[in-house]
């Protein structure tokens, strides 16, 4: 009761967020404002300006198409955010029920095109020593540390993921990474840290992500090695 005010249309959020809506009485008072108009709300919408309710909806306009298609331009890939503009522009040419069909067409045609192009989710694994990071000011007692072959870079393995992780694949990615890790361990090049980086990830659903938690500990449990 009396919790942070929420809408089902987007753009009524987005108008309590902008207008610097938060708190209990933010939201008490917009109860009891909605509260007024639904009894008198005919009566006072005469004494309206019409141009007052078409201001507000361009500014609305304005700001989410801004914040939906050019401030998203990084956020995406070009496929990506060529949906962006298919929705965009299926919207203002044929209506909301057009953008509907369109967004789910666009989402399932990137999502196969996605899949199509790593299809394997293991892009390439490494050592730490082929790898720099982009912190260069350093401790000497720490750059010490990195260049120690015992404890270092060489001890460090990384396991470069990409494309979408789901079901379908998650199981060939930790046999993988297993039979990798006993390779290294047979071979007297055990590392004493695994790291997985996710970057290249597009996608990752939860059983995915509960059996990356199992094969962390499993490779803690048999191995000896953390996994982060």
């Amino acid at each position: 009761f009396g919790g942070l005010q929420n809408y089902m249309a987007y753009s009524n959020s987005v108008i309590y967020s902008k207008s610097n809506g938060k708190g209990k009485a933010s939201s008490l008072g917009i109860v009891s404002v909605s509260a007024v108009i639904f009894v008198y709300g005919p009566t006072m919408a005469s004494y309206v300006p019409r141009c007052m309710a078409g201001t507000l909806l361009l500014h609305v306009g304005i700001d989410l198409f801004i914040e939906g298609v050019v401030e998203s331009y990084h956020d995406y890939d070009r496929l990506e955010y060529s949906g962006i503009w298919l929705i965009t522009v299926v919207m203002i040419t044929f209506g909301m029920d057009a953008a509907l069909v369109a967004g789910i067409i666009a989402a399932l045609s990137t999502y196969a095109v996605q899949s199509i192009t790593y299809q394997y989710p293991i892009r390439g694994a490494m050592t730490a020593t082929r790898l720099r990071s982009s912190a260069w000011n350093r401790s000497f007692e720490a750059q010490e540390i990195l260049m120690d072959k015992m404890k270092g870079r060489q001890r460090i393995y990384v396991i470069q993921m990409q494309g979408h992780i789901f079901f379908g694949n998650v199981t060939t990615m930790t046999d993988e990474i297993k039979r990798k890790l006993k390779e290294k361990c047979n071979a007297d090049d055990k590392p004493i840290v695994v790291i997985l980086d996710f970057s290249r990830v597009l996608g990752i659903d939860s059983s995915a992500a509960q059996t990356i938690a199992k094969l962390k500990d499993s490779i803690l449990t048999n191995y000896g090695i953390e996994l982060v």
